[in-house]
């Protein structure tokens, strides 16, 4: 049997050392951990989305209004698809 170099309570060591720095560094940054997993947390699942900006909003608003008007004159007055059928 071949001996290893590390044994595991070594590179469990230094896995725990590595972790712990990146949470003092965290907390020396002023950022919460807790904080920042529920964020993460949120974002990841979708619950928690920004707003677009209002600026963004408007241009695409206006922009579908114009193609709204656009598609409704190249189109014109088309009969409407008749009704799907409903029937058991």
């Amino acid at each position: 049997m071949a001996h290893h170099a590390f044994s595991v309570p070594y590179a469990d060591m230094s896995a725990m050392l590595g972790l712990a720095l990146v949470v003092l560094w965290l907390q020396l940054c002023g950022k919460n951990l807790r904080d920042l997993f529920a964020q993460a947390a949120l974002s990841l699942s979708g619950y928690l989305r920004p707003r677009p900006a209002q600026a963004l909003a408007r241009t695409l608003r206006s922009a579908f209004t114009q193609l709204d008007k656009e598609l409704a004159a190249v189109l014109g007055d088309r009969p409407k698809p008749p009704a799907p059928l409903t029937g058991a």
